[in-house]
């Protein structure tokens, strides 16, 4: 018994007539009649009483009919699904995300991407830099996304986008009156910083020499939003950052010259064959690749 038999059998069911049924098949009346009876040795019954004005199905017919719908139904669906999936548009895909791009960025991608994909499971695994690494070598997440990466063999490190700086400021501190905070105004201000800094972070406070003025060091930025808010500092944050509210915390722009950026990168195995990969890249890909930077 095969699939070709079973769609045989279907026609015949539903025309009644062989004849018919065949001309519906596009096939002659002879093989149709042959796979029929074939079907039936195989099964050890018979599927319909033959007439002179064609076929009518038997008991054990019937009842079959149910079956063998159900059976070409499922494989038509597996078909679609295994296309889909082929294509780059069912499954599963694992993403490993961290820290503040979660507040803007990375939301606005995914949406993009499960907006054309809707038959795609995305699946969030919130891990650190050193996590997301090793899941991507263990093969646990198809790509990763961080503000720093660092570069693993074996993996492809690309750029999301950049972003200019922002300064979170607790309202009670005079430099949240202004409407962009120059960064040599911040020597004199007690600074949050993360432990791990960003390229650019860290560009800004060895060239203007605000390492010293570091009192708290945090994982993340928004654990460094956190503390603005409760009063222990001002730090220097991504500008998509100001998405978190906090009670006490407003957002002012960083001026510096020249204007300094903040990169978001994605990562992923080079040698990954994922269709559902190849496909989440395209949208990444097509995201805006830099947000203008405040002007004086």
């Amino acid at each position: 018994m095969d699939i070709r038999q079973l769609k045989y059998f279907i026609a015949v069911a539903e025309e009644q007539n062989i004849g018919r049924a065949a001309k519906r098949l596009h096939i002659s009346q002879p093989p149709l009649t042959r796979q029929i009876q074939s079907l039936e040795n195989d099964l050890g019954v018979l599927l319909f009483n033959r007439t002179n004005w064609g076929v009518n199905l038997t008991q054990a017919g019937e009842t079959f009919l149910v079956h063998a719908r159900n059976i070409t139904a499922h494989i038509e669906l597996a078909k679609e699904q295994v296309q889909l999936v082929g294509h780059g548009l069912a499954g599963r895909i694992d993403v490993g995300v961290f820290g503040s791009a979660m507040l803007n960025i990375i939301p606005q991608i995914l949406n993009s991407f499960t907006e054309t994909h809707p038959e795609v499971k995305v699946v969030l695994h919130n891990l650190s830099k050193g996590r997301q690494i090793e899941a991507l070598h263990q093969e646990r997440i198809l790509i990763a996304f961080e503000r720093y990466l660092p570069a693993s063999p074996g993996l492809q490190i690309e750029t999301v986008c950049s972003e200019p700086l922002s300064v979170a400021v607790n309202l009670r501190n005079p430099l949240a009156r202004l409407d962009s905070v120059p960064v040599g105004l911040l020597r004199s201000e007690p600074l949050i910083g993360e432990a791990d800094s960003t390229a650019a972070v860290k560009a800004v406070f060895e060239k203007y020499d605000l390492g010293p003025m570091i009192v708290q060091k945090t994982s993340d930025m928004i654990s460094a939003a956190v503390m603005v808010a409760g009063g222990f500092g001002t730090a220097i944050v991504p500008d998509s950052l100001k998405t978190l509210q906090l009670p006490n915390v407003v957002y002012r722009p960083l001026l510096t010259e020249p204007a300094q950026f903040i990169k978001l990168h994605c990562a992923y195995r080079e040698n990954e064959s994922s269709p559902l990969l190849q496909e989440l890249l395209l949208t990444v890909r097509g995201y805006q690749g830099t947000i203008e930077a405040p002007t004086k």
